[in-house]
């Protein structure tokens, strides 16, 4: 199942339609103003080449003295000799500033002016040619180039989306086979009959990546398998020989205590190595479930680490708050607290604090914090470990926090970071529901 910052991320295809569209309408967008560009260049054309040459032909007319005034309804032509009034000429013609070449319009009509001087015969050459009905077709093929840009980004737009998921259906079918892939000890395979080179690789890579996690995950059922018997047969060795030194009796008081805690000891490294082994396996076995009192098995834990490690004498602290007894895995409690103690008396040289209280337990340092990268690991949203199950990275965890959010995880309680900085840092575990009293 995608989590929720995946889900907001941008598809493949939503991109990918992004980009067909883009292109499509630039290369849409690109030919519509080409077309517009050569349409204006009419009036252009008229003017520097058509009127141009029309000039140099009256001119030449002038010259030969056969010259005539010419008015139609699309053409004026008029010269006015030097020294003649410009209130003979059209007033479009009137206090032009030689030489010219524009165009004007006046009661919807557009005319292209062109004027020059000319020294024989001295005067000077107006000319007019009326271009409304160019320009009113002119109009009328802009607005059609606007109506067929609009249809066209409108095609662009379904035709993108369109091509979008037709070439990401593949990718669509391949993401969907994985996500589908539950873990176990066999898993299916994707197929990889893809048309497309790209797919049919990524799956015959993915394939391949899942016959080799299967093959390790083979080696570690193994290991497991032989360290679980490695592990079990010194301790019987241990508890068998207890039961002996026991019954031949002859010990003294002072001995047999050492050898009751060796006892105690044995037993509680035997549900440690049950918990880790079972940890190890991912199994959901039941643990042995029990009434007990918190505050018992953390004095006795307390005990036992100060027994074992001098140097951790007298330095943890214990406070409960009107908390009587839990139901729930002593083993599972006990490691738990033991691994989240032992981490901060042996990462710090100040006192330790464990606070039982209904519904939570607190265990807090006065040492300079966690390290950046146990911080990456632990930190999260809310920095809540366990709110809901997570398979986590652990390779930035001492074995001590790894061990610590396993079981809080098998438990069902949630471990929360409160702080970890210069000022020391404190776990808080929650509990599922207030501790009850006896």
């Amino acid at each position: 199942m995608l989590n929720e910052k995946t889900s907001v991320k941008p598809s493949v295809a939503a991109r990918l339609a992004r980009t067909i569209f883009i292109l499509i309408s630039a290369a849409t967008a690109t030919a519509m103003f080409a077309v517009d560009f050569f349409i204006d260049d009419a009036d252009d054309t008229i003017l520097n080449l058509e009127l141009k040459e029309d000039a140099e032909f009256f001119k030449e007319q002038l010259e030969a003295g056969t010259f005539r005034p010419i008015k139609t309804p699309r053409l004026d032509v008029f010269f006015l000799p030097a020294g003649e009034s410009e209130s003979l000429l059209p007033l479009y013609f009137q206090d032009l500033t030689l030489p010219y070449a524009d165009e004007f319009e006046e009661n919807g009509v557009t005319k292209q002016v062109y004027a020059k001087e000319l020294e024989d015969p001295a005067g000077r050459l107006f000319l007019a040619q009326d271009t409304t009905t160019l320009e009113s077709r002119q109009g009328l093929i802009q607005w059609t180039l606007i109506g067929i840009t609009c249809v066209m980004f409108l095609a662009a737009f379904f035709f993108s989306r369109a091509s979008a998921n037709y070439l990401v259906r593949p990718l669509k079918r391949l993401t969907h086979e994985i996500q589908s892939i539950e873990p176990s000890k066999s898993m299916r395979r994707c197929h990889s009959e893809y048309r497309d080179r790209e797919f049919a690789d990524i799956a015959h890579i993915f394939n391949r990546f899942l016959s080799e996690l299967e093959s390790h995950i083979e080696r570690e059922r193994s290991f497991v398998k032989l360290a679980s018997h490695e592990l079990r047969t010194p301790l019987a060795v241990i508890s068998g020989a207890l039961e002996v030194i026991g019954q031949r009796g002859g010990l003294s008081a002072a001995n047999q205590i050492t050898i009751n805690r060796i006892r105690t000891t044995t037993n509680a490294m035997k549900d440690d190595i049950e918990v880790l082994l079972a940890l190890a396996r991912s199994e959901d076995r039941e643990e042995p479930i029990q009434r007990f009192s918190v505050q018992q098995l953390a004095k006795d834990l307390i005990a036992d680490l100060e027994h074992g490690t001098p140097e951790f004498q007298g330095r943890v602290t214990l406070s409960c708050e009107e908390v009587g007894a839990i139901v729930a895995s002593p083993s599972l409690v006990r490691m738990l607290l033991r691994n989240l103690i032992q981490n901060a008396l042996r990462h710090t040289r100040s006192n330790v604090e464990l606070t039982v209280k209904n519904g939570e337990i607190v265990v807090r340092d006065f040492g300079a914090g966690l390290s950046a990268e146990n911080m990456k690991t632990l930190s999260g949203a809310d920095q809540r470990l366990f709110d809901t199950k997570q398979v986590g990275n652990f390779r930035n965890s001492t074995f001590g926090l790894l061990v610590v959010r396993l079981v809080a995880d098998r438990l069902g309680w949630s471990l929360e970071l409160v702080q970890s900085n210069h000022q020391g840092t404190e776990f808080r575990i929650h509990t599922q529901g207030s501790l009850p009293h006896d």
